[in-house]
């Protein structure tokens, strides 16, 4: 069964400091009798990094550039030993840490798939029964036989994800090259990434996109200056995560002038769910609400920003989301008090427990401030159905 340990890993790196300021600095260095050794100084990109990755689950990972998650994704993929602690991976892997990694500049986009397969010990009968599906996922038919030094960074992440996932790996590890994709390609991916974990491949992904690793993981751990800040369920870690991001922007001296001021000077007073003329607790499923916010600006001054509303399980599963940015209708709050109301004509949900969380943006989307779980629901249904939601349909006969 394919599993991932990491006990207590750390890792050092050197760095030195004598870097040459000037030609004449770097001519002089080189001559021996006059190079002076500039003691290295010694950088842990990762502190004592552990987790336990049981087969068929997901783990994600997030932090700022540079926290040390690409180092931790090269040390599960062996192209990088710890300097203390162990790593143990029972199971055949498909990483994607780089863009273009193992792949020959001079060499065709064919070849390279031919030469990828052959590290991961796929055979060449098998991968030329899965070429046509590489080429087609990658989306790149016309390019396929041009070397890939000619590829852009989009091309090369297409492929290189399209043989990670076409070699039925027990482990899939993803970094962030996703990024460089179109959206339609990155949401194919995720796509995929989601149908090969229900198929029960452990999955490792790196990403800055939260609402991903929400709604794909099972477990998730925050990294912050190569320490494991948080680990647990996904909800938990990003908004620690996000809440980490707000602290830091607002303490940033050079941060916007408004950044810090905006997220405390708008309060949330209340919020509740009207349906039928009444506040209630308690909805049927199909039923009209409005949800309803008593905010209040305690500045001197107009606040212009967004609102956004995410419907969730317990478990942090997020079902829809309704937000002013996405919709393009920026919120301007005068000093005093405002009620604010999301009308939804009807709302299909299945019988269950749920909770609505509220988010305070600025005028440019940032995130200030969020409110999770302000408002919880409990929704009844007249049928018994599986999954999230009760469409309205009928049946018919001819």
């Amino acid at each position: 069964m394919a599993t991932i340990v990491v006990d207590q890993v750390w890792k050092q790196f050197l760095l030195r400091r004598d870097r040459a300021d000037s030609v004449g600095q770097l001519l002089t260095r080189m001559i021996p009798k006059r190079r002076a050794k500039t003691p290295a100084e010694p950088f842990w990109a990762l502190k004592d990094i552990s987790l336990n990755m049981p087969p068929g689950t997901s783990f994600g990972i997030v932090g700022n550039n540079g926290s040390g998650k690409s180092t931790l994704l090269k040390i599960l993929t062996r192209t990088m030993s710890p300097t203390k602690g162990h790593v143990r991976i029972d199971g055949r892997v498909s990483a994607l840490i780089e863009l273009g990694a193992g792949f020959h500049p001079d060499f065709t986009g064919r070849e390279n798939v031919y030469l990828n397969a052959s590290i991961l010990g796929i055979s060449r009968k098998d991968i030329e029964r899965k070429m046509d599906h590489i080429i087609d996922f990658a989306e790149i038919h016309a390019f396929i036989d041009t070397p890939v030094k000619y590829y852009s960074s989009g091309m090369n992440a297409r492929l290189g994800f399209s043989v990670a996932i076409s070699v039925e790996p027990e482990i899939l590890i993803v970094d962030e090259v996703l990024a460089v994709g179109d959206e339609a390609f990155q949401q194919k991916c995720m796509d995929r990434i989601f149908e090969m974990k229900r198929e029960g491949t452990s999955i490792l992904l790196v990403s800055h996109s939260l609402s991903s690793i929400e709604r794909l993981m099972d477990q998730a751990i925050w990294i912050n200056q190569g320490v494991m800040e948080k680990s647990g369920s996904p909800r938990d870690v990003v908004l620690a995560y996000r809440q980490s991001m707000l602290d830091h922007t607002v303490a940033e001296p050079d941060a916007l002038e408004t950044s810090g001021e905006e997220e405390g000077v708008v309060q949330l007073q209340k919020a509740y769910v009207i349906s039928q003329d009444k506040v209630v607790e308690t909805l049927l499923s199909g039923e009209p609400l409005s949800v309803v916010m008593s905010m209040e600006n305690v500045s001197m001054r107009e606040f212009i920003g967004h609102l956004g509303i995410a419907i969730r399980r317990p478990d942090g599963l997020e079902i829809a989301s309704f937000s002013t940015v996405l919709d393009g209708t920026p919120l301007k709050f005068p000093p005093g008090s405002r009620r604010l109301s999301l009308n939804l004509s009807e709302l299909y949900l299945t019988a269950g427990r749920y909770e609505l969380s509220i988010t305070l943006y600025d005028e440019n989307g940032r995130r200030l401030k969020e409110w999770p779980g302000a408002i919880p629901l409990a929704v009844q249904s007249m049928t018994m159905s599986p999954g999230l939601l009760v469409l309205p349909h009928q049946w018919q006969v001819e």
